[in-house]
C-alpha cells in the first residue's frame, strides 16, 4: 500500500524528519524491533515486528513529499491501515518539528 505525505520541506529537511521520527519510534516501541536503513540518498527501508510477523516497506523523501510503500502479508492486511496511520502521524509530527526548528 502506498501513501504520500505532504511535508512542505526540501529533501534534506524531510530526511532529517524521517531520521528523527525513526529514532523516536525505536525508543518508544522497542518491543516491535523497528529498523530503518537508508539505501540511497533519498530512500530507505523500514521494518518492525507485529504479532510475530515482520512488516516493512520503503520510505522515499522528495521536495515537499514523503512517500511510504508498505508491504503486508495478505492475512495481516487488516492491520495495514493502522500501521500506515501510525507512520503518517509520526512523519507529520517530525516534519512539523523540523519545519519550526524544534528538533
Amino acid at each position: 500500500m502506498k501513501k504520500t505525505i505532504t511535508s512542505n520541506l526540501d529533501r534534506a529537511r524531510s530526511k532529517i524528519a524521517i531520521e528523527k521520527a525513526m529514532e523516536d519510534y525505536k525508543a518508544r516501541f522497542a518491543e516491535y524491533s523497528p529498523r530503518y536503513d537508508w539505501t540511497t540518498d533519498d530512500a530507505g527501508e523500514f521494518s518492525f515486528n507485529a504479532k510475530g510477523i515482520k512488516l516493512g516497506g520503503t520510505i522515499r523523501v522528495r521536495d515537499n513529499f514523503v512517500d511510504v510503500d508498505m508491504e503486508v502479508p495478505f492475512l495481516f492486511r487488516i492491520f495495514q491501515s493502522k500501521a500506515l496511520e501510525v507512520i503518517q502521524e509520526q512523519v507529520e509530527l517530525w516534519v512539523e518539528r523540523v519545519r519550526t526548528g524544534n528538533v
